[in-house]
């Protein structure tokens, strides 16, 4: 071919065509690093945190809740004796069931996410299927992610929605299997003039990479990510725990007086027999 039948590109199209390629990379990296944020490192974090703190914090949470139940349960027979009235304990006991029903629920709702934290930190995926994982999802956000392609046919946002479902279920194979439809699509192509839009995605891409930056920004400003640093300190969860634990042991001293109290209280007056007799 000769110099005459060359074809060259105008060096503005091409310098936007490069920088908008970078920028079109920056946008695939957050995307594909606020997602992990949400769906993995987040729920990984958490899940740390149930096994090795939220554990303790349920105990606490039951042995104040005993304490609580017992403190309640010495003002009802307390209030019994007030009106010269013998306590009935059976209706006491499923009055204080009546009340304390949101604190049980809220006990076996915390079991359950201790459950489901352990099992999940028992099937994370080593380092070499994490990696495969994100290296998958990454060329799927840059073929088939909604911002960098906005004109998308309904069936490859559909293919979208099941690479966002594998991804958060670390399905490699389906992911695998994702790739090599997306890979089938074509997507729309513009017929819009070159330059124009090329100016105009230079735009859009750079409010995407704003937006982004915000969104992780805000991401990592929430708990369990700022204790990110603390959940993998060993000293500090000990510590942690060890802060809880003396709590533990307060509340069980508080309900050994409330037993050796409501004790009392039914030793200091006649049997139900007796009792309201002068």
């Amino acid at each position: 071919m000769n110099e005459s039948n060359t074809i060259s590109l105008h060096p503005e199209i091409q310098r936007l065509t490069e920088e908008n390629s970078l920028l079109r990379e920056e946008v695939v990296h957050l995307l594909t690093e606020a997602h992990d944020l949400v769906h993995t490192v987040k729920p990984n974090l958490l899940a740390i945190y149930q096994t090795k703190v939220g554990i303790w914090e349920l105990k606490q949470f039951r042995a104040q809740c005993q304490a609580a139940r017992l403190k309640r349960k010495a003002e009802l027979i307390q209030a019994c004796l007030n009106q010269n009235r013998w306590p009935d304990l059976a209706t006491i006991e499923a009055q204080l069931e009546e009340e304390f029903r949101a604190w049980e629920n809220k006990i076996r709702l915390e079991s359950e996410r201790i459950a489901r934290a352990e099992e999940r930190l028992q099937h994370l995926l080593s380092d070499e299927d994490d990696h495969q994982l994100k290296k998958l999802y990454y060329k799927l956000v840059k073929k088939l992610h909604p911002d960098l392609n906005p004109n998308l046919t309904e069936d490859q946002k559909r293919l979208w929605l099941r690479v966002q479902e594998a991804y958060e279920h670390a399905d490699i194979e389906e992911l695998r299997a994702l790739t090599v439809l997306a890979d089938r699509t074509v997507l729309p192509f513009s017929t819009a003039n070159s330059l124009e839009r090329l100016i105009k995605e230079q735009t859009v891409l750079e409010q995407h990479v704003q937006r982004l930056l915000k969104e992780i920004e805000k991401i990592e400003s929430q708990p369990p990510l700022t204790m990110r640093t603390e959940l993998l300190n060993p000293d500090w969860v000990r510590n942690r725990c060890e802060e809880i634990q003396v709590t533990i042991t307060e509340m069980k001293q508080r309900c050994a007086g409330l037993t050796s109290h409501i004790e009392n209280l039914l030793k200091e007056y006649p049997g139900e027999k007796d009792f309201g007799k002068n």
